[in-house]
């Protein structure tokens, strides 16, 4: 009896224990709860994250004597493992695979529990929430031409979808300030409404076998010989990009909204490694970019990640980082008919952006 008892008090304490380790995967939060919350106490009270972990940064904008920060849900409760290795996957590097990364769902739900499809955006307002916006559908593509219209299929696919970060197709990121706010088309959730997260590792990747036999030449293996010439370029390109992405990120460390810049933007992107002046129409306004680099690749495209900021009268006005929900490069390689090409500088092809 006494054996009994003292089994049924252990799996009683291991029951305990594993509650407490689900409560600490998983959260859930009525937005009413969370507002006046800073970045890092909304995600501790989701995901149970310690405080001390890193936290991305977030599209932030100047508003008044204030800054606003944007994060997207899944952003905000992500491990800083596994944006790391979306970082990898965006530049197409062959950085190493973390199986103990946590991945993380986040969704909103409505007050009766109906599940919101897209991934909510959350405002924080000088350090603390001010607003959840629901996420806004994308608007329809219009239907693709006969593919035996080369031209017109061609400009089908180039055709970049209207952005809520440009008033006019051509323009720079917010040129015209916090107009995209009018454009954003996102209504703020209830205070009802409910945030969720659940984390767990994630799957580990598939062990390829070796074959037993010898096989012939693949046509990879053809198209790797007539690239070896190409190959002697990869040492010295991964040098930069791994110089980029660390003397990139101290630059971005260093900049902040409100701050004004020391010397004419123009010549602050001149005097400092990887940056680049876009100057508006406007002579107050312009958009630096700031080289953040990328992981150890074998494609000779060298795919970076790139930072934007937004300089009027030669402060800081905004900034956006590579993943988050702020403008991209790519808007950068649009031009005034909405054709993603090279309009500007370090744009080539059909809308790439090489900072």
């Amino acid at each position: 009896m006494r054996g009994r008892i003292g089994l049924s008090a252990a799996l009683a304490g291991l029951l305990v224990l594993a509650t407490g380790a689900s409560q600490a995967a998983a959260g859930e939060a009525a937005i009413g709860d969370l507002i006046g919350l800073s970045p890092v106490e909304v995600r501790t009270r989701l995901t149970g994250a310690a405080a001390q972990a890193p936290l991305t940064r977030g599209f932030e904008v100047a508003d008044g004597g204030g800054t606003d920060a944007y994060f997207t849900l899944d952003q905000l409760v992500s491990d800083p493992r596994r944006l790391r290795q979306q970082a990898i996957w965006r530049t197409h590097g062959d950085g190493p695979f973390d199986p103990e990364a946590p991945i993380c769902g986040a969704r909103l739900a409505s007050a009766l529990g109906d599940r919101v499809v897209g991934d909510p955006v959350l405002v924080f307002r000088d350090g603390r929430l001010a607003a959840v916006l629901r996420p806004a559908p994308a608007s329809p593509r219009p239907s693709a031409p006969s593919i035996e219209d080369r031209k017109a299929y061609e400009r089908w696919v180039r055709q970049a979808r209207p952005s809520p970060f440009a008033a006019a197709f051509g323009q720079l990121p917010l040129e015209d300030g916090r107009g995209f706010l009018a454009r954003w088309s996102k209504d703020a959730a209830e205070p009802g409404d409910q945030l969720s997260a659940a984390c767990a590792p994630g799957s580990r990747p598939p062990t390829v076998g070796k074959s037993a036999g010898r096989r012939g030449l693949s046509n990879s293996d053809m198209q790797g010989l007539a690239l070896l010439p190409f190959a002697v370029k990869l040492p010295a390109m991964n040098r930069d990009r791994e110089r980029a992405r660390e003397q990139g990120a101290a630059t971005l460390a260093g900049l902040s909204v409100g701050q004004r810049l020391p010397t004419d933007p123009k010549a602050f992107a001149r005097g400092q490694y990887g940056l680049r002046w876009h100057g508006s129409t406007r002579p107050d306004y312009g958009v630096l970019t700031v080289d953040l680099g990328g992981w150890k690749s074998r494609n000779l495209s060298d795919k970076r990640d790139a930072a934007l900021v937004g300089i009027e009268d030669g402060v800081v006005a905004w900034i956006s980082p590579p993943g988050g929900v702020g403008p991209g490069a790519g808007l950068l390689c649009v031009d005034g008919e909405g054709q993603a090409g090279a309009p500007r500088p370090g744009c080539w092809g059909w809308g790439n952006y090489r900072p």
